[in-house]
């Protein structure tokens, strides 16, 4: 087996590759965020160069290379769509603070966001977080496309 790459979840979901290899199937998965940390895994840099290929996942934001080596960051420049891979792959930290910072810097980030994915995890930290500025979570709730009493009503 040749080198390997580190690949994260920052999403609260699951995500799963089936890679068919000569010998079968090999799959990877991913748990998600638990908490504060990430789910990363190591995996082939064969497998990752066959999601590149063949894959929407990094550039949607489903998984993130982490650019700890010469061939991850190789890995990086070889995304289709690098500009929509960095605006739709935020870590749990990068969405808290772009939520707890400055308002226009906020908007700033995540009118970037295209992929509803990405949209929904943002939702959900905002809910974790509690945050409770009224201007932001009006901003959210339009930019979600929900009304900001039904977004952020308490469950």
């Amino acid at each position: 087996m040749g080198k390997e790459i580190k690949i994260a979840r920052y999403r609260n979901t699951p995500y799963t590759v089936n890679f068919t290899t000569n010998g079968g199937m090999k799959t990877y998965k991913w748990t998600g965020v638990k908490g504060k940390k990430a789910d990363i895994k190591p995996i082939p840099e064969e497998v990752v160069d066959w999601l590149l290929m063949n894959s929407i996942c990094f550039r949607e934001g489903e998984l993130k290379i982490i650019e700890d080596t010469e061939e991850a960051k190789q890995a990086v420049e070889n995304i289709d769509d690098k500009e929509a891979y960095e605006n739709n792959s935020h870590s749990k930290e990068e969405v808290i603070s772009a939520l707890e910072g400055n308002f226009n810097k906020m908007k700033s980030v995540l009118n970037k966001v295209t992929n509803k994915d990405e949209k929904k995890f943002i939702i959900d930290v905002a809910k974790e977080i509690k945050l409770d500025s009224n201007a932001k979570l009006k901003f959210l709730a339009e930019w979600y496309g929900i009304k900001q009493d039904i977004l952020f009503s308490e469950e």
